[in-house]
């Protein structure tokens, strides 16, 4: 029997859907313009990033940089303290204390970054060197991303060739990595990220073709993001996903083998972990600064009831949504209350719920049909789990930086979306992410200045939020810093600082009531401004509140002592004049400045006996001070005593001649 011709089908048309399908093929065709080449187009990005964060280069160390660089006695050994990094708290080398790693919930083990900035600080000191360094980790963190998102779509036909283009645009100029890229310590979330996209992309490749030791370095680069920052482990839920959604169209479940080395490289990380600084995510404070989610009862701080605590939550769940779309008045800080209490009677609370439940549902629902929108969102879930304070507290209310991961869940989902727009509403659609990617360029740019130093940090921020109790702190705590290192004949005529810093000061007390180290600087200020009764009381108000709170003793005793010389020397009187210097006294026996003043006054009001032995004391604090023995001179000369009188004289002469002439007025 003659066997059947088959139907030779006829070539299709330039515009048949064969032909557009072809065209949105994400490789390359053969002639393609420049930017279409994947080379060229990581460079762009790399460039893209590398501009948009090019002028926080000259920036000085702010904010956290204290903890992990410049206040940091273990940084500071350079690469001869890495193996206390590696076996301590991260908070250790700050406060030299193992017990404060219980002040936030859990501890923190992040060693990775601290290593790297010890290593920086031995070749410079500059903060120029650490802040190239973070914009150009970021830049090859964008071109990562980019790699990473491109072998996702390599096969997909669906998808525009300008996707991953899109989704690492999207991400480099978001205005939420600020605080990231222009913070140095941010680096943590940088490296972290790094760590955890490059190793799900190497544990990717390495199921395509079917090599295992791939998988064992993606592993590897897993690790060291938790190395860096706790949060790249969330990346366990993503890598599964990956390996069975995306790739050959054999994605069996056999393909899981390729997460094992990861799988183990976590567990490996948090046996270390527990092995350094324990596991165990502690009992809640009652401290508001490391709790918000604390309520005033009675003059005592409560829990807040479970209701009014998740209702808080999912409020911040829907304003990291809204900062994602329009990140707009960003703050480096939403400490209480910047974030006021919410209840279950209010709107956002509802809004941050339902729309996170129903991004999880659709994510679950839309896996096969909406692969890269189903993504997107399971990395912003999952990479936001472990900072929403859902399950427990993370020790603030919310944090931009907290969105430096999720956002690339973000990024993917909405480039997704509008891939899905151009094939149904056509190509104009496209031109939303060039737009989204040049307007975040320029608020990024816009921001990035604000971080030059605290000073400028703090004091711009808190114009913006003037309800976080620790935001006001710190641009007060800043505005005195700025007041003390005027020089003479510039401070007279810039007290406003020290008025402003008393009124931010103020504001923070009334939020925190309890807040020990707001009383501190308001008395700081108050001194500085000679208003000594005030600056007393403050002092006294932060040793009510930690009787061993050691700044506020030294400071009291200075106080008290300003305040008897006023009193004496410019309000003539004396008897409040001793009032404030036996308190001193007391406070500090060898404090010579009061023991001096004790002597003057004691002098002035006829109490020869108890001026001698005034200024025999200051003379034995000082006893290498001329002025401190001619001081005793005197009393011993007024007192009759002229002989011993006389070798005091020439001690004092001794160790600075020519102090006879001087006293003499000659």
């Amino acid at each position: 029997m003659a066997k059947k011709q088959k139907k030779q089908r006829a070539p299709k048309a330039a515009g048949s859907p064969e032909m557009v399908t072809a065209k949105r093929n994400t490789s390359p065709p053969d002639g393609a313009p420049w930017f279409r080449k994947p080379r060229m187009q990581a460079l762009l990005l790399f460039a893209l990033a590398c501009a948009i964060y090019a002028n926080t280069l000259g920036h000085d160390f702010a904010l956290d940089d204290a903890i992990v660089i410049t206040d940091n006695s273990i940084v500071k050994k350079g690469i001869s303290g890495w193996g206390e990094l590696f076996s301590h708290d991260t908070f250790y080398g700050f406060f030299n204390d193992d017990s404060k790693a219980s002040l936030v919930a859990g501890g923190r083990y992040r060693p990775l970054t601290p290593a790297m900035f010890a290593l920086e600080g031995q070749i410079s000191g500059s903060p120029f060197l650490y802040h190239l360094l973070n914009v150009l980790w970021y830049a090859l963190l964008v071109v990562v991303v980019f790699g990473f998102v491109r072998d996702l779509v390599k096969k997909d036909n669906q998808l525009p060739w300008w996707f991953a283009l899109g989704v690492a645009g999207l991400f480099a100029a978001h205005p939420l990595h600020t605080e990231a890229v222009a913070n140095i310590k941010g680096r943590d979330e940088i490296i972290a990220l790094l760590g955890a996209v490059s190793g799900t992309w190497l544990i990717f490749r390495a199921a395509e073709r079917q090599h295992f030791l791939g998988a064992a370095a993606g592993a590897v680069l897993v690790f060291l993001g938790c190395l860096a920052k706790e949060n790249a482990l969330t990346f366990l839920a993503v890598i599964p996903a990956v390996l069975l959604l995306f790739g050959n169209q054999d994605r069996s479940i056999g393909r899981l083998k390729y997460f094992l080395p990861a799988l183990l490289a976590v567990g490996l990380f948090l046996v270390v972990r527990s092995a350094v600084i324990g596991f165990s995510f502690g009992e809640p404070v009652l401290e508001l600064m490391n709790n918000p989610f604390l309520e005033l009862k009675n003059g005592s701080w409560t829990h807040l009831s479970i209701g009014d605590r998740m209702a808080t939550v999912m409020h911040t769940l829907w304003e990291y949504i809204r900062l994602l779309f329009v990140p707009t008045g960003l703050v480096h800080d939403y400490y209480p209350m910047a974030v006021p209490v919410k209840s279950w009677g209010q709107v956002t609370p509802w809004l941050g719920l339902l729309l996170h439940l129903g991004l999880g549902a659709f994510a679950l629902l839309k896996f096969r049909s909406h692969r890269f929108i189903a993504l997107g969102i399971l990395i912003y879930l999952a990479t936001l789990s472990i900072v929403s304070n859902v399950f427990f507290s993370v020790g603030t209310n919310m944090s931009e930086r907290f969105l430096f991961m999720p956002s690339l869940g973000w990024a993917i989902a909405v480039v997704a979306v509008v891939s899905r727009g151009v094939r149904k509403f056509g190509s104009s659609v496209a031109y939303a992410i060039p737009v989204f990617v040049l307007v975040f360029a320029g608020l990024t740019i816009a921001r990035n200045p604000v971080w030059k130093d605290n000073f400028t940090l703090f004091t711009t921020d808190v114009q913006k939020q003037p309800n976080s109790a620790k935001l006001l702190n710190a641009a007060g705590g800043s505005k005195v810093d700025r007041y003390q290192g005027l020089s003479a004949s510039q401070k007279p005529a810039q007290t406003y600082l020290l008025t402003e810093a008393a009124d931010h000061l103020t504001r923070a007390i009334e939020i925190h009531p309890s807040y020990k180290n707001a009383y501190l600087l308001r008395g700081n200020a108050y001194l500085l401004l000679d208003r000594y009764d005030e600056s007393i009381t403050d002092y006294d108000e932060a040793l009510t509140l930690d009787g061993g709170y050691q700044s506020a003793t030294d400071n009291l005793v200075i106080a008290l002592t300003a305040a008897g010389k006023d009193a004496g020397e410019v309000k003539g009187d004396l008897t409040g004049a001793f009032r404030y210097l036996h308190r001193a006294e007391q406070m500090a026996p060898n404090n010579y400045e009061t023991l001096r003043l004790l002597g003057v006054a004691s002098g002035v009001s006829g109490q020869t006996a108890q001026a001698l032995n005034y200024f025999k004391r200051a003379s034995e604090v000082k006893p290498d001070d001329a002025d401190a023995r001619w001081n005793y001179a005197i009393a011993l000369y007024n007192a009759g005593q002229t002989e011993a009188a006389e070798v005091e004289f020439v001690a004092a002469e001794r160790l600075r001649p020519g102090i006879r002439q001087e006293r003499a007025g000659r």
